[in-house]
């Protein structure tokens, strides 16, 4: 924690390597403060690119939302333990949840004659 002389040599020694805070362990950045929104973009991240492999198209409402209850809401749990989140990106998260959703339907025209 405090200022060594011979780090280097020290890490070489004891065959570790040498890294500054915040840095990440298990997933979860040690030393970020908890209240910066930074930290929640590699979640933000998970979620887009979960949902850039399912294709919704092809998926009723219900096996939509089925996906969104079973994995996009856990995703965030394990941060959760450690952080509170910000409203603005349980808000985001929220958004992608329900853009996934909706998304479906709102691009979708009917051609529809009587």
């Amino acid at each position: 924690m405090g200022e060594e002389e011979n780090i280097q040599l020290l890490a070489g020694v004891l065959g570790c390597s040498i890294d500054y805070f915040p840095s990440t362990y298990l997933g979860l950045p040690l030393g970020a403060r908890f209240k910066e929104q930074a930290i929640w973009d590699p979640i933000i991240g998970r979620f887009e690119k979960r949902l850039s492999g399912w294709k919704a198209r092809y998926l009723s409402k219900g096996g939509r939302l089925t996906l969104i209850k079973s994995i996009l809401s856990s995703l965030p749990t394990y941060f959760l333990s450690l952080f509170p989140i910000p409203s603005s990106v349980a808000n985001k998260l929220e958004a992608i949840q329900r853009s996934f959703l909706w998304g479906v339907l709102l691009g979708v025209t009917t051609n529809i004659t009587l």
